[in-house]
């Protein structure tokens, strides 16, 4: 389905006094099989679907949608395709920062008996955070093993060390974290040719959707790489948003919200124009420059008593969005809380959850239906009916990750006599966006963020060119 740019622009009414979005993004997963055996076929158990490494337990009409099998676009042409072959010579990793370092980033100085101390009086558990630090770091050992067991040079790296210089070096990156830390090793990859593969270091805490096992354990990794070395897989290439903005400044200094985290003050003072944390302050020569300084006219003081008219630049950003990009005010409740635009890989992060049908809903609108239209035979009071509409209706929000489209949807839309109703979600192929906000952000990938304040236009598109290289298991 195709919507015309003036629906999408009716949408910008919506963009007014929005939430900035969590830096914890998540993603699509890649090619997954709900696994038969956790789907009980009698009773009311059939309408549940438990996760075979952490037994969590999600109604059918969500799991279905969650982890379908996808039908990728190089699934489709697979028997066009020449075999795989993955023989890079060297490799750069990109950890994740775990939790228990980040402790001791922010409380610099405190020795593990006192981080205990505070961590204790917080309500966290000091020794859950070291066993994961632990876990992760026998990943990283392994993972750095295989790699050279296979001949493959590696560099470790970790996020204030992953510079252009540092991939540019690299054959491939590998991620080793959960889904941000796939995401930010994305970031900085431009080129379709350069693949970016992740590993899923936190199975019990994270979903890691788009990591080469998802979920399964450590010992699992070393079969893992075997396949891949040895041709035995696809690749799938992750379309990617473009993001060009128009405005009277061209774009700001980008905002790390990653850094961010590291920041200790209240949240109302931190997105200022001036987007440095302490963090970084102390750590200058650690920092990751995503942008250029921000180009400021000077005027003169022949020049302060008349009108000076300022010319709009126009700058392609200089990263592109794997999953999504929000575009809301960051400081405000009021109206709508602002309009992500995703790919097919971040059709199953904000896409579908903010637009998603409960079994509950669909109940209550099926028996609606069966009343107003006089239709008893409407089968309200059957859970697996209900489950089975709801599936299909949640289904239809997934899009492959490789689809040359974009998806849009508006949170929490105000329709009212003032506001009148819009399409609150649809796809397109080219989306332009003219802000009307005065505290407003174009938050790329839940990572980075660019002020996008009133006057300012951004287009958003999807190119063959820009799609990420990656990795799916036959």
């Amino acid at each position: 389905m195709r919507i015309r740019i003036r629906n999408i622009e009716q949408v910008n009414q919506h963009l007014r006094n929005a939430y900035l979005c969590s830096t914890q993004p998540s993603v699509a997963p890649k090619a997954v099989v709900v696994p038969q055996s956790t789907i009980v076929d009698k009773g009311e158990s059939s309408r549940y679907w438990v996760d075979p490494t952490n037994h969590m337990r999600l109604p059918r009409s969500l799991a279905a949608a969650l982890y379908q099998t996808q039908n990728t676009q190089s699934k489709r042409s697979i028997g066009n395709m020449e075999k795989p072959s993955f023989q890079p010579k060297k490799v750069l990793i990109l950890s994740k920062l775990t939790r228990y370092e980040f402790e001791k980033k922010v409380h610099k100085g405190c020795d593990d008996d006192q981080l205990a101390s505070i961590l204790k009086k917080r309500g966290s558990d000091y020794q859950r955070l070291l066993s994961k630090h632990k876990i992760h770091h026998s990943y990283l050992n392994t993972l750095q093993k295989e790699l050279e067991n296979a001949g493959i040079e590696s560099r470790l790296v970790r996020r204030f060390g992953y510079t252009q210089e540092a991939v540019d070096w690299a054959d491939a990156v590998f991620s080793a974290g959960g889904d941000g830390t796939f995401l930010m090793a994305s970031s900085k990859v431009r080129t379709k040719h350069k693949p970016v593969i992740g590993i899923n270091t936190d199975p019990q805490g994270s979903e890691g959707y788009m990591c080469l096992m998802r979920k399964l354990p450590e010992e699992n990794l070393s079969g893992a790489l075997k396949k891949l070395f040895s041709g035995n897989f696809e690749w799938l290439y992750r379309q990617r948003i473009r993001i060009t903005v128009t405005g009277d400044d061209g774009i700001s200094d980008a905002i790390e919200l990653h850094d961010q985290q590291l920041n200790r003050d209240p949240a109302t003072t931190r997105w200022t124009d001036n987007p440095r944390s302490p963090a970084r302050e102390n750590d200058v020569e650690e920092c990751m420059s995503l942008s250029p300084p921000v180009k400021k006219r000077m005027i003169s003081e022949s020049e302060d008593k008349a009108i000076v008219p300022i010319e709009k630049e126009t700058v392609e950003l200089p990263v592109l969005a794997l999953n999504e990009v929000f575009v809301g005010e960051s400081l405000s409740s009021r109206k709508s809380s602002g309009i992500t635009i995703c790919t097919g890989t971040g059709s199953t992060s904000w896409h579908f959850n903010i637009n998603k049908l409960t079994e509950q809903c669909v109940q209550d609108l099926m028996k609606i239906v069966a009343q107003h239209c006089n239709l008893p035979q409407i089968p309200h009071e059957n859970k697996n009916a209900v489950s089975e509409i709801c599936t299909k209706f949640n289904q239809q929000l997934i899009f492959d990750p490789d689809r040359r489209q974009l998806a849009f949807s508006v949170r929490d839309p105000i329709f009212n006599a003032t506001f009148p109703p819009t399409d609150p979600r649809g796809f397109a192929d080219k989306i332009r966006i003219k802000s009307r906000g005065y505290d407003a952000h174009l938050v790329i990938d839940g990572g980075i963020s660019y002020r996008f304040n009133d006057g300012s236009e951004a287009v958003m598109e999807v190119r063959d060119e820009d799609t990420l290289r990656t990795v799916v298991f036959r």
